[in-house]
């Protein structure tokens, strides 16, 4: 492979990060390319998917010698430095290994202690020209955008979330300062137009983000930011929602992920259904591009729930919410529903099959269900219906849309998406030509 190619044939540590437990066999098969290329390095791996599943992941691919688990980046240095220097590793806390055969894991997850002097990412290693792609972003693109990331962690217990596993509940924020001198350095070296958040969480605390708005105002930073990955509503107060627009933020996903109190309260999403609503109404009214999540299917559901939660998300979009989501459940390992599910026999022989059933989040035409009362079929057709009149709700109630829609696909017009769903349909009018 030309990816292979490109490795240093001197390195003597190669480390894989692998977030998403789908593109396990994926990603394992590459491993295997560049054990066969560079048969003398060491192999690492690390991230949510080898950190929920240590032993198995060892198992299934033995061209890997460590994983690192948790929140890498310390962890990794210090394993680097001890191989590199003959020293004892069994001492190291949270990593993976093998002893007589057998993996073992060493200690518990840990977390950086002073997230401050966390240096920032190492770009200048990289080209970063493709990367600004115009459709390269998990928003809305505006062609140079770049990835950041603020905070880290959760401190929320999201049954169907594998956080806890990862990152344990400990939540923690950069320093503002540093944050926005981040900021100003891609802006003057990189010349990028926006910023994609990739935190877990972005919005917890008030305070912070309040602190966050006050330091772009003063140093007059104009640029576009968004918060594509998913963030909490009880932050996003109109003063809030208010200062994002005021600074340059364009995109705000929310993810209630049901609109089932019942489901709620089982998954343990600690979130008002109505004040999300008066939130998202009032980000709405400030200009905001707003997105809301949804997951339909989880284990103890029955039609009801499922009904609620397509119901919700079709009021949102009569507000005029430009974008929606609705996943089926997936049991990610590392999760407290995947231990569940696994105690219960329902998940079946984990391999590659199961693995492969995690990425109908991403396909409408491939049934699955780990749900007891709804079938895979009949949560795809749910699916597809929620999406449907979600977004024949939201174009009607804004014919202008429509009008704009048309005019990106049909004509050669210069043409400036307005929400993600734009966005994407843009991409592949993009590809196909």
């Amino acid at each position: 492979d030309t990816s292979i190619a490109l490795i240093d044939p001197n390195s003597d540590i190669i480390g894989v990060s692998i977030m998403f437990s789908q593109e396990w066999p994926f990603v394992r098969e590459y491993i295997n390319k560049v054990r066969a290329a560079l048969p003398h390095a060491i192999i690492v791996i690390g991230g949510e998917h080898p950190t929920s599943m240590p032993e198995y992941s060892m198992n299934d691919c033995p061209a890997v010698d460590y994983i690192v688990m948790g929140e890498g980046e310390l962890t990794f240095l210090e394993l680097c430095y001890k191989l590199r220097t003959g020293q004892d590793i069994t001492a190291i806390r949270s990593i993976a290994y093998r002893r007589d055969g057998k993996v073992v894991r060493s200690g518990q997850l840990s977390r950086i202690a002073d997230i401050k002097k966390m240096p920032w990412p190492a770009w200048h290693l990289i080209d970063l020209e493709p990367y600004f792609q115009p459709n390269f972003t998990m928003g809305i693109s505006h062609g140079r955008n770049i990835a950041m990331i603020a905070t880290r962690g959760c401190p929320y217990q999201c049954t169907f979330c594998s956080n806890p596993t990862m990152w344990t509940t400990r939540y923690t924020m950069r320093d503002v300062v540093d944050v926005v001198d981040e900021i100003e350095f891609y802006i003057k070296k990189y010349n990028i137009n926006s910023i994609d958040y990739y935190d877990l969480t972005a919005v917890v605390k008030k305070e912070w983000i309040l602190e966050l708005i006050a330091q772009l105002k003063k140093r007059h930073i104009k640029m576009v930011w968004q918060l594509p990955s998913g963030t909490r509503s009880e932050s996003l107060d109109e003063e809030v929602l208010a200062g994002l627009k005021d600074t340059g933020c364009e995109f705000v996903v929310y993810a209630p992920e049901s609109g089932s109190q019942r489901t709620l309260d089982m998954i343990k999403k600690r979130v008002s259904l109505e004040k999300l609503e008066k939130s998202v109404t009032m980000a709405l009214a400030k200009g905001l591009v707003v997105k809301i999540n949804f997951i339909i299917g989880f284990p103890f559901e029955d039609r009801m729930d499922i009904f609620k939660t397509l119901l919700f998300a079709w009021k949102l979009a009569l507000l005029k919410a430009q974008d929606c989501n609705i996943s089926p459940f997936s049991p990610y390992p590392g999760s407290e529903l995947f231990v569940e599910l696994e105690k219960q026999g329902r998940l079946g022989k984990i391999n590659d099959n199961y693995f492969k059933s995690l990425i109908t989040q991403f396909d409408l035409t491939v049934p699955s269900s780990f749900c007891k009362k709804v079938s895979g079929v009949e949560l795809m057709i749910y699916r597809s219906i929620g999406f449907a009149v979600f977004y024949t709700l939201s174009y009607l109630r804004s014919p202008s849309k429509i009008v704009r829609l048309y005019k990106m696909w049909f004509t050669n017009e210069p043409f400036k998406a307005h929400s993600l769903f734009e966005q994407r349909i843009f991409d592949i009018k993009a590809r196909r030509h």
